[in-house]
């Protein structure tokens, strides 16, 4: 049942990347928190991961992240669309899980990001998220600066 399961759910698209140096790594601990009754990570918990991975990418670039005009932390992004392939199931371990993300492409107001949340043992879960640039202050949508675009740029294969 898992082989037919996860070639119904695979992306559409297949996910590529020639040069891994242009990748974000960012490594996660599973909590025991994140397992769910079958004993392996929820699937709702592999968000977050991608989700944490992409708050540490853009703290590369921001650093302390600004405040909106309500106090709150902004990052002026938000995401539009994910896709998400479950490739094989994820228990609980000592050791952390690798997330490598790239930017798979850069549009005038937005981009798409490719991740992949794996460890030695191969990838457990691929994804595709879209990614638009947002007004903090009033939530419309914008064009990437130069400098955020130059930054992307780093993470193109």
């Amino acid at each position: 049942m898992t082989e037919v399961v996860t070639q119904l759910t695979a992306p559409a698209r297949p996910i590529e990347v020639h040069d891994a140096a242009k990748r974000h790594i960012y490594h996660r601990q599973i909590r025991f928190a994140d397992i769910d009754a079958h004993g392996h990570v929820n699937n709702a918990r592999f968000l977050e991961y991608l989700e944490d991975a992409r708050i540490a990418l853009y703290l590369d670039y921001a650093g302390v992240l600004q405040e909106d005009r309500n106090g709150l932390p902004s990052v002026g992004v938000v995401i539009v669309r994910h896709e998400v392939g479950y490739r094989k199931p994820l228990k609980f371990r000592h050791g952390p899980v690798r997330i490598e993300s790239w930017v798979t492409k850069i549009n005038g107001a937005s981009c798409e990001m490719a991740a992949e949340i794996c460890s030695d043992e191969g990838v457990f879960l691929e994804a595709r998220s879209t990614i638009a640039a947002v007004n903090p202050d009033t939530a419309r949508p914008r064009r990437f600066t130069v400098l955020e675009r130059a930054f992307l740029e780093r993470y193109m294969p």
